[in-house]
């Protein structure tokens, strides 16, 4: 985006030909490295988001200003603007900031930030009334909070923080109805792409999967399993996208690793967990090839297994990202991307999408 004045943008200027000290954006902390800031930024937030956990974020009626309060809570001691949206004119260091219309990510343009109001407002419509989650089971509760995360995805409201924003958003709608929604087994490339394909078509199940994912107890321990699977043969689960398999899937690959429960396939697009005993009379063996097609659910006794695991699970996801920073891989990135403020002249949106 075009800021004009640079005393009026998000970001320090500069004259650098260094990258590290290219588009950084403002802050209290009064860094200018990217990296420096990332690190610190992931550091807070990381805290920020522990309190939510725990039930201690900011209460509200799952609505806008009950997400703006939430951004504030995860961002408000590295910006003066946290708690405000890409579409107000909050004041940074001493001067206001002009709002911004559009925000992309490779072929994917979010919602106009004209249009900014209006997309939250169609984003909450299924928890206008958030009490008709209720009594809601894992399928229910994901159904409905899966379409509001693909909905916020495509708004994009803050400049900065979508993805933390709602994933913590969607914690705390969770444990408001006896849900504990964990994302720390969702991986970014998951995550990416399900909010592409949520922005590409709103009807796509993606996101509502990724959330029964992170909810359900027995997907959540699959998930663990098959993440230790993975570090046991040297890979980094967090790089690659791992999801479980849905009933009526077939799914054709290399077998990775199997326990009694849970059983990871190599698709060669990213790996899939199904149920042990949807193998069926298979004598498989890690590195074989197989075809299962998944009949049964995941089982609740291996979430009980697994629980005591959950801690170190948070804590690896955490030196994950904390590396990636470290690298410069971070740059102001969330599950749904690295979001740049582009030329106003050059950026085209790909036609209204308000739904």
């Amino acid at each position: 985006m075009s800021t004009g004045d640079p005393g009026r943008g998000y970001t320090y200027p500069t004259n650098s030909n260094d990258p590290d000290q290219q588009d950084v954006l403002r802050n209290r902390l009064d860094l200018r490295s990217r990296a420096a800031l990332n690190r610190a930024e992931y550091r807070i937030t990381s805290d920020r988001m522990i309190d939510i956990r725990l039930g201690s974020g900011p209460a509200g009626n799952f609505d806008a200003a009950h997400l703006k309060a939430i951004h504030q809570h995860l961002f408000g001691e590295i910006y003066e603007w946290a708690g405000h949206t890409r579409n107000e004119r909050p004041v940074v260091d001493g001067r206001p900031v002009e709002p911004i219309e559009f925000m992309t990510k490779g072929s994917t343009t979010f919602l106009p930030g004209s249009r900014l109001d209006r997309g939250l407002a169609e984003a909450f419509r299924p928890i206008r009334d958030p009490d008709v989650l209720k009594g809601s089971n894992v399928e229910q509760f994901s159904a409905v909070a899966g379409r509001v995360m693909s909905e916020l995805n495509f708004v994009h409201p803050f400049r900065e923080g979508n993805g933390r924003v709602q994933e913590a958003f969607i914690a705390t709608l969770g444990q408001k109805y006896g849900h504990d929604v964990d994302f720390s087994v969702i991986t970014k490339p998951r995550m990416l792409a399900a909010s592409i394909a949520g922005a590409d078509d709103p009807a796509n199940p993606a996101m509502r999967h990724l959330v029964e994912d992170a909810t359900d107890r027995g997907r959540v321990a699959a998930l663990r399993t098959a993440f230790e699977h993975l570090r046991q043969q040297g890979a980094e689960p967090l790089a690659q996208d791992v999801r479980t398999a849905r009933p009526g899937e077939q799914i054709t690959g290399v077998l990775v690793a199997t326990d009694t429960h849970s059983s990871s396939v190599n698709t060669g697009k990213g790996i899939i967990v199904v149920p042990t005993q949807d193998l069926g009379r298979q004598k498989a063996a890690a590195g074989d090839d197989v075809t299962v097609t998944v009949k049964s659910g995941f089982s609740a006794a291996a979430a009980d297994r697994t629980a005591q695991e959950k801690p170190a699970t948070s804590q690896r996801a955490a030196s994950y990202w904390s590396g990636q920073v470290q690298k410069g891989q971070g740059a102001r990135s969330s599950p749904a991307g690295v979001m740049k403020e582009p030329d106003a002249s050059a950026a085209k949106p790909r036609g209204p999408k308000l739904r």
